[in-house]
């Protein structure tokens, strides 16, 4: 695994969430993927505490994979299976929220809220890392550009040990190439995902990644990530 070769971030699984909407879509995404590089993908379906129990996520998330393995006939790439998890309050007593992690890799993806950032969205995620003991990665962080500040940021770019991910689509807005081009610089952990939903409006995009990470070193703790 590489940072150029590992989509962490993207909604390829059929009919679970606001993704694909059926297997051919959802190949089609992998075509789309395998055509830019990609060979690891994490498929992280939406999962919303408020809105299901652990159990019957993970139901239907081994529903939608064995749809899209049936339909692939054996051809798929390399998948991990995950979640993409929306931080709510409370969120770190979720019973079974371990479940939920990559299946490999032992690291929780959180979802920040759109409601703009507030104190205990960092202080719910450090308490689900200590009492998971997993790595926890912040989900599309340049997608927040709008809403968060500059102390929003520095406030969630403080979290302990935690993993920052952003979308390949970053590299297409001056205002979030303007966030994360001093977190390169300054060596903070950084992934990236296609977070791919469909083939039209929300599609695979790690072509823009090439030209920025040319000659990019990942920190420590992403080294490690992408060798399992």
């Amino acid at each position: 695994m590489t940072i150029l070769d590992t989509d962490f971030h993207c909604h390829i699984l059929p009919g679970i969430d606001d993704g694909a909407k059926n297997t051919d879509e959802s190949i089609r995404l992998i075509e789309m993927q395998l055509s830019q590089g990609i060979r690891h993908i994490v498929a992280t379906p939406h999962y919303r505490m408020h809105e299901l129990g652990v159990r019957e996520f993970l139901k239907r998330r081994a529903d939608a994979f064995q749809k899209l393995q049936s339909a692939a006939a054996g051809s798929l790439p390399d998948i991990m299976l995950a979640a993409e998890i929306a931080l709510e309050h409370n969120l770190c007593e979720l019973e079974g929220i371990e479940k939920l992690a990559n299946e490999r890799l032992n690291t929780l993806l959180i979802e920040l809220p759109y409601s703009g950032y507030r104190k205990w969205m960092s202080e719910e995620i450090e308490e689900i890392g200590y009492r998971t003991g997993m790595q926890i990665i912040i989900a599309h962080l340049d997608r927040y550009i709008d809403i968060f500040s500059a102390e929003d940021y520095s406030d969630i770019l403080g979290i302990p040990e935690a993993i920052f991910q952003f979308n390949a689509s970053t590299f297409e807005r001056w205002k979030t190439k303007r966030l994360i081009k001093p977190l390169m610089k300054d060596d903070y952990p950084i992934i990236f995902g296609t977070d791919c939903h469909n083939t039209t409006t929300r599609k695979p995009d790690f072509t823009l990644l090439a030209k920025p990470l040319k000659g990019y070193e990942p920190e420590e703790r992403v080294s490690r990530l992408l060798q399992p």
